[in-house]
């Protein structure tokens, strides 16, 4: 009697075991090529012509990703493989506890969904004080403190320092 066919060779199978790396090298060549046509379809005009124009940072960077994306494939091929990590204080033999994965990913999706309406401070405020609580912090009050300050801080840094506004939602006319 024969083994069910797989759909895979069974010499490429035995030649990818182990080599999980392959599939980082792989998304990091899908993110340079992402990044590649969208900056191939950056349009010049009036604003952003100059010396260093809109297309020059990004270009680096895909470029940059796909050098990285093909030198770790080559190593991986090579036989080169990551340590696996240790660890401190990580127990790496338990299993995820999903109920806080899942509430970190409904707390980021809450906040991308409320930002217009909340304001960035108010969303991103909770959006930490949710997470550090979903996290196990204990002090309750001094998780929102935390929150409120580099919400606020990060809102005057972009709105300030970068020129870049973020929505002030339902403190507008108070920030």
């Amino acid at each position: 009697m024969t083994a069910p066919s797989t759909g895979v060779a069974p010499g490429l199978r035995a030649r990818l075991q182990g080599r999980s790396e392959l599939g980082v090298a792989a998304l990091l060549a899908v993110i340079a090529i992402v990044i590649a046509v969208d900056t191939a379809n950056i349009r010049h005009t009036a604003i952003n012509v100059g010396v260093m124009g809109p297309r020059v940072v990004s270009t680096i960077i895909a470029i940059g990703l796909g050098l990285c994306a093909i030198a770790l494939a080559i190593s991986v091929l090579r036989g080169g493989h990551a340590e696996a990590e240790d660890g401190e204080d990580i127990d790496l033999t338990q299993k995820a506890h999903w109920p806080t994965v899942f509430g970190l990913g409904g707390l980021i999706f809450v906040f991308a969904l409320t930002m217009d309406f909340l304001g960035f401070v108010i969303g991103s405020a909770l959006l930490f004080y949710g997470s550090a609580l979903l996290l196990g912090s204990k002090r309750f009050i001094w998780a929102l403190v935390i929150g409120i300050l580099l919400a606020v801080g990060t809102f005057y840094g972009f709105v300030l320092g970068l020129g870049i506004n973020l929505p002030a939602g339902l403190l507008t006319g108070i920030l």
